[in-house]
């Protein structure tokens, strides 16, 4: 098999990863929809951080795989890989870095993604209904602790 064609199925091996996680976690919140109780924001936390842990893991293993290639034809691939697992890396501990600081803000129960380029963030908070000075208080993290304008932070209350 040449070289492209490596390339191309490990990037769509890649790809179908993500949109299976995508339809998982749409499929759940669809599910989790149709019940009630507080049992059910726990769980879509809790379902939530593990498919995105999961994804992750499967991301950074074809990745590393990636980097073991040997050869010269692979640099460039090699290269790449090294990128994006650090993007990888380094939005899991913005993620990080953020629930905690928002937890120790008071919210209860959020969950926040951030995407690989760390320019979009999105917070999911378990309260009814956010005031405006809990989304003033969310802003003022995100912005300050990932540098990240408002425009691309999105904040959603379940």
């Amino acid at each position: 098999m040449s070289k492209g064609k490596k390339i191309a199925l490990i990037v769509s091996m890649v790809a179908v990863l993500v949109v299976a996680a995508v339809l998982n976690v749409t499929l759940l919140t669809n599910k989790q929809g149709d019940q009630e109780g507080e049992s059910v924001q726990t769980s879509f936390f809790a379902t939530s951080r593990l498919d995105r842990q999961t994804t992750r893991d499967y991301e950074i293993a074809e990745l590393n795989a990636i980097l073991e290639m040997e050869g010269d034809e692979y640099a460039e691939a090699r290269q790449n890989a090294l990128i994006q697992k650090q993007q990888i890396v380094n939005a899991m501990e913005t993620e990080l870095l953020l629930e905690t600081l928002l937890k120790a803000q008071g919210f209860d129960e959020v969950l926040v993604t951030v995407n690989a380029g760390l320019d979009n963030v999105s917070v999911i908070v378990d309260k009814d209904e956010l005031t405006h000075e809990d989304t003033v208080r969310i802003y003022n993290i995100v912005a300050t602790e990932a540098s990240i304008e408002p425009d691309y932070v999105r904040i959603v209350s379940v």
